[in-house]
């Protein structure tokens, strides 16, 4: 196999994978539209006597996330002296991968608080943060090629 079939490879399957996450998001929104409205007024599942240390909880929470992905990306990107084709293209499928995994952290925290207390508006922030995190860090093969270059 060549290098471009290679590549063309490893950035198809990041890019499924990416595709396959903002789908979830998608249908993350549509859950939750549709409980929202089988549920006049939707309310959440749980009763909590003070709900907002775990609102804190949950966008701290996402706010760790989006630093962990600051901070875990450029790790997983150094090249190495002794880095070819056969280990490179690999490893920057890995990053591509994990980053996105984490992009869409924010969002299901975002489900789950919504499901706990049923704020809408707390999903919609935090759906939007992972929709977000996922373009920016989606796989694209200009950036991928100039990163292979540099």
């Amino acid at each position: 196999m060549d290098f471009q079939e290679d590549l063309r490879h490893h950035l198809r399957s990041a890019s499924l994978v990416g595709m396959t996450i903002i789908a979830s998001l998608v249908i993350y929104l549509g859950f939750v539209e549709v409980l929202r409205a089988a549920y006049k007024p939707f309310r959440g599942f749980a009763s909590i006597a003070d709900i907002r240390p775990v609102r804190y909880a949950v966008f701290g929470a996402a706010a760790a996330v989006i630093v962990l992905i600051r901070i875990l990306r450029p790790r997983l990107l150094r090249k190495g002296t002794g880095d070819d084709a056969k280990t490179v293209l690999p490893r920057l499928q890995r990053a591509a991968l994990l980053t996105m995994v984490l992009g869409e952290v924010p969002g299901t925290l975002g489900l789950g608080w919504f499901l706990v207390s049923g704020y809408n508006i707390d999903f919609y922030v935090l759906a939007f943060a992972s929709l977000l995190l996922v373009f920016m860090y989606f796989p694209r093969r200009a950036a991928w090629e100039e990163w292979l270059k540099g």
